[in-house]
């Protein structure tokens, strides 16, 4: 590095010649010694030192740092280095690039190995932590990915085959996070009891024991029985049953009400039997754990109130807020839980809001005339004052006298309201003027002074008006405070300290404590919103401003007036109320003159004033609230379930709709044993059935079994005990099979039923079926009826598209107004069709409010297999007839 370290100049100038000559020397010398002079006087600059080569290597990395071209600029910065390596012009570019292009490639990596291309992912780590090996972030990724490459060359060694892209992308913590999230998702949920024969029971069974009415009923339909090792049969065990048209839940209720047992759902198709005791029940009853979360609480108070709601209802101890996210972890008995969610769902509702018009109206007049011409207006003063003259001898009186000195003023101003004052001045000290008598003869008129009456002449007149509006808007949420401020904040005086000792550092001034008012409308509004259209309000407002100042203890203080209203009342939506209002009417007449003279007919005027002013201010406030969301309160948060009784909380579900499918499938009779004996039955028996082989007994170990057990078969029923099936008429016979060379586009639609019969006011539920399809993927449709005579009041899915568990895609578009209905049912793309003899592809609910008949038809319907072709084909139609 050079520095100037010195300048020395040394000027030697000899004798001049000429006076021109020296002239121009003196010029010059004077011109050399103030460049020298800022020479020196300049701060010492640094001198770079480098080349010109480097320079071009330098710029040129520049123009590949501008494209983002890192490795071609750290390759030309690297050169420019090399040409000067102490140059810190170099040195920072090359850094700056070094840094830039390993997190370029870091990047890239990063892209490359979410694809799965781990290999490709390697060489970028491994350039990123070459160009820049202080980086821990390339060092980190470099060994990840060479962990995963191993991972993957072992899974190959294996299995033999190599994973997709996606699941060979996952790092060993993102593989142990999906593997956790898939552990949680296999984790289930309390067993919901789905019976092989879900149709209703109709049986009665009479001196029959515990076991045998359990064993009975899940025999006939088709569930497992596993029972408590320990379990003890009641004393009296024998017990009449009589079910009619009963849910399996409903029949298995009843007997464990009757024979005093607890029974539960261990898996789907198999329940759990044991003595109903407070021991057994802590032992067998499931505990459920849930997560709520929890969308219209504004706090923690609110959050804590619900906490305490499900707490005491529900009877459950171990419910936990989590304020950060508004949500409550409940662990309690299966219906007890389920009864916190129904407490839950009730409970989290929007709040209801409201907007409220506020209108401030005023209006003032003002009105004022004056109107004097006479002589002394304000009345008449003649005073007398004694002035002798220097010629007259007079001596002063120092004695205490009274003196008392009257005066008058009478102030008129345009536009104002004259005002008369009067003062009087009493002086117990005066100096008074003694005449000697020898000097009475010697006084005359000329030693005395009067003051005349003026003479004045004024008309004046004012009139004011001014109307004020104000209108704020003040939203609301039911419930909770709103606060409007519109103004200023106006410091005022609070108080003031001085400190009692003096001394160095101590502030011997006064400190005077200050406090803002707010000045302007300020409006605090608490709301409640109630169902039926009204709203309950708490309003304070305030409207102030400033009138004046006052001077107390040397501090200006504002004078602030204020119109104030605070009222709680109930209108109606956009009701417009009347809620304060003010009329203030002043009055002033005021006449002055001379007494006597101004009552003097016509010649009166000349000798008094009048003055008129009339002073009206009307202030009206009105409130118009507006209601922007009504509270969401439904019947079915208004309706009241069974929860058991005040031991044990206990839940009863209405038996689910039995899919058409399995409708369809299910036997109409004929085909369900029977026993002789016992009880009289309310039909004839039907023929016996073949005795099937007893099951097998279920050994007390299988208590501790979840999964699902194969149903077991039908037994002969016990003595005393008749089953009477739910319909009656020969079975359903079966779709016949399609001949041998009908391609698969020889499927048929139809309705069922085909013809109906109903009255006005009643529902009519139809299934539009399927027979004989094959392949099957879609099934748009277009639904024609007259609506006058019926109208679709539902449509859902059957059960023939979701044979295998996955749910169709099922939209639809139902227009009354021209009896036309639009329904797209389509499987999930990916997902192959599904065949089989009959299924029900949707079902349709109709509700009469005519007479009369009308035809259900679904003209030109096609219904199309995976490869788009025709599976089905036809115009099904469907007779309603409403008397």
């Amino acid at each position: 590095m050079i520095r100037v370290r010195e300048i020395a100049i040394h000027l030697n100038i000899g004798p001049l010649k000429s006076r021109k000559k020296r002239s121009n020397m003196s010029l010059f010398n004077r011109l050399i010694a103030v460049i020298v002079s800022a020479a020196l006087i300049a701060p010492v600059v640094p001198l770079e030192a480098k080349t010109r080569k480097g320079d071009k290597f330098l710029a040129e990395g520049r123009i590949h740092e501008g494209k983002k071209e890192w490795d071609q600029a750290l390759e030309a910065y690297e050169k420019a280095l090399s040409e000067d390596p102490a140059e810190i012009v170099y040195q920072m570019p090359v850094r700056k690039a070094r840094f830039e292009g390993s997190q370029m490639h870091l990047d890239l990596g990063l892209r490359t190995r979410a694809k799965g291309e781990l290999g490709e992912a390697l060489l970028e780590f491994q350039k990123a932590y070459a160009i820049d090996p202080g980086s821990a972030v390339a060092a980190q990724e470099l060994n990840l990915t060479q962990d995963m490459i191993a991972r993957e060359r072992k899974r190959v060694q294996e299995t033999g085959k190599e994973a997709p892209p996606a699941e060979r992308a996952l790092t060993p913590v993102e593989q142990m996070k999906k593997d956790e999230l898939e552990r949680i998702g296999r984790i289930l949920s309390v067993p919901d009891l789905r019976p092989l024969n879900p149709a209703p029971l109709t049986l009665r069974m009479a001196g029959q024991k515990t076991k045998t009415l359990y064993e009975t009923i899940a025999k006939v339909a088709l569930i497992n029985v596993i029972w408590d090792p320990d379990f003890q049969p009641p004393q009296k065990d024998t017990f009449n049953v009589d079910f009619d048209n009963t849910t399996l839940e409903q029949a298995l209720d009843n007997v464990a009400m009757q024979t005093n047992t607890y029974w539960k759902a261990q898996s789907p198709n198999t329940i759990f039997i044991t003595n109903n005791n407070a021991n057994k029940r802590r032992d067998y009853e499931e505990q459920v754990t849930k997560v709520f979360y929890l969308q219209n609480v504004a706090s923690p108070a609110e959050l804590q109130e619900i906490v305490n709601v499900v707490r005491t209802a529900a009877d459950i101890n171990r419910v936990f807020p989590y304020n950060s996210q508004f949500a409550l972890v409940v662990r309690g008995e299966a219906d007890r839980v389920e009864l916190a969610t129904k407490l839950i769902h009730d409970l989290d509702k929007p709040k209801s809001e409201v907007l409220v018009d506020i209108l401030v109206m005023e209006a003032s007049s003002t009105f004022s005339r004056q109107v004097t011409a006479a002589i002394a207006s304000t009345g008449l003063n003649v005073p007398v004052n004694f002035s002798p003259r220097s010629s007259i001898q007079v001596q002063n009186n120092n004695n205490t006298t009274n003196n008392t000195n009257n005066t008058a003023n009478n102030s008129n101003v345009a536009g104002t309201t004259p005002t008369n004052s009067s003062t009087t001045t009493s002086s117990s000290s005066t100096s008074g003027t003694f005449v000697p008598l020898s000097s009475l003869g010697h006084l005359s008129s000329a030693d005395f002074a009067t003051t005349l009456p003026s003479a004045l002449l004024q008309a004046a007149m004012s009139d004011a008006r001014t109307k004020v509006l104000q209108a704020p808007q003040l939203r609301a949420v039911d419930n909770q405070k709103a606060t409007l401020k519109i103004g200023e904040r106006e410091p005022t005086a609070s108080g003031s300290f001085q400190p009692g000792i003096g001394g160095v550092g101590i502030n011997p001034l006064v400190n005077t404590q200050f406090t803002y008012l707010d000045v302007g409308v300020n409006v605090d509004l608490l709301a409640r919103v109630h169902d039926n259209n009204e709203v309950s309000m708490n309003i304070t407002l305030e409207i102030s401003s400033i009138t004046g100042q006052v001077n107390l203890g040397g501090i200006n203080e504002p004078i602030i007036g204020q119109r104030k209203l605070t009222y709680d009342m109930r209108m109606r939506e956009g009701e417009v109320g009347l809620v304060g209002g003010l009329i203030n009417q002043e009055d002033d007449t005021t006449v002055t003159g001379i007494p006597g003279l101004s009552k003097i007919p016509f010649l009166g005027k000349l000798f008094s004033g009048s003055s008129v002013n009339h002073n009206r201010d009307d202030l009206m406030i009105i409130i118009i609230p507006h209601i922007l969301r009504h509270p969401e309160i439904t019947a079915e948060n208004l309706r009241a379930i069974s929860t058991g009784n005040a031991t044990v909380i206990q839940l009863h579900h209405a038996p689910k709709p039995i899919p058409a499918a399995v409708a369809e499938a299910m036997p109409l009779g004929g085909d369900s044993p029977n026993a002789s004996g016992g009880a009289e039955a309310a039909a004839p028996a039907p023929p016996e059935a073949p005795k099937a082989t007893p099951p097998a007994p279920v050994p007390p170990v299988a208590a501790q079994q979840t999964g699902p057990l194969p149903p077991a078969t039908a037994p002969s029923l016990p003595p005393g005990m008749v089953l009477t099936p739910t319909g009656g008429g020969p079975s359903a016979p079966a779709a016949p099979a399609p001949p041998p060379g009908q391609p698969a586009a020889a499927g048929k639609l139809r309705f069922n039923p085909a013809t109906v019969e109903t009255t006005v006011g009643s529902s009519v539920p139809v299934a539009l079926v399927i027979d004989g399809g094959q392949d099957v993927t879609a099934a748009p449709m277009q639904i024609l009826f007259d609506p006058k005579v019926v109208q679709l009041i539902g449509a859902d899915v059957g059960g023939f598209l979701s044979a295998d568990g996955q749910q169709p895609v099922f939209t639809k578009n139902v227009m009354n107004e021209t009896g036309q209905a639009n329904i797209q049912l389509n499987r999930l793309p990916g997902n192959p069709g599904v065949s089989g003899p009959t299924g029900t592809l949707v079902t349709l609910n109709f509700q009469a409010i005519g007479r009369g008949a009308t035809v259900v038809n679904i003209p030109n319907m096609v219904v199309r297999n995976s490869q788009g072709a025709p599976a089905a084909a036809g115009s099904p139609q469907l007779s309603i007839t409403v008397k």
